[in-house]
């Protein structure tokens, strides 16, 4: 199971910030952002981590108090969802997301 630790982060194309991206054996990835005013981060909770679905394009993730849920774009569902990161993580929240994204 790749953890927070098995990221690798390179300067962000905007110049600004860093990313790391990884992609699961499911087909399914993780953007995860930090370094950055222009991004949703913090001192206390530097990374905004992003659900990359199958198609490639930004799933939605929902995170409730006992798990974390995932919705991905379906032919059905194109137009109802709009992908945003999840902001204000912290290395164990990014853990927890990647576990979640793994077991899909």
């Amino acid at each position: 199971m790749k953890t927070f630790k098995d990221l690798t982060f390179e300067p962000h194309p905007s110049g600004e910030g860093k990313q790391a991206f990884l992609e699961f054996d499911n087909g399914r990835g993780i953007s995860v952002i930090t370094g950055s005013k222009y991004f949703y981060t913090s001192e206390e909770r530097p990374y905004e981590v992003a659900f990359i679905d199958k198609t490639g394009g930004l799933g939605l993730i929902l995170l409730g108090v006992e798990k974390v849920s995932f919705l991905e774009r379906t032919e059905d569902l194109d137009d109802t969802i709009s992908g945003e990161p999840e902001g204000y993580c912290t290395e164990e929240q990014v853990t927890c997301i990647m576990e979640a994204i793994q077991k899909l």
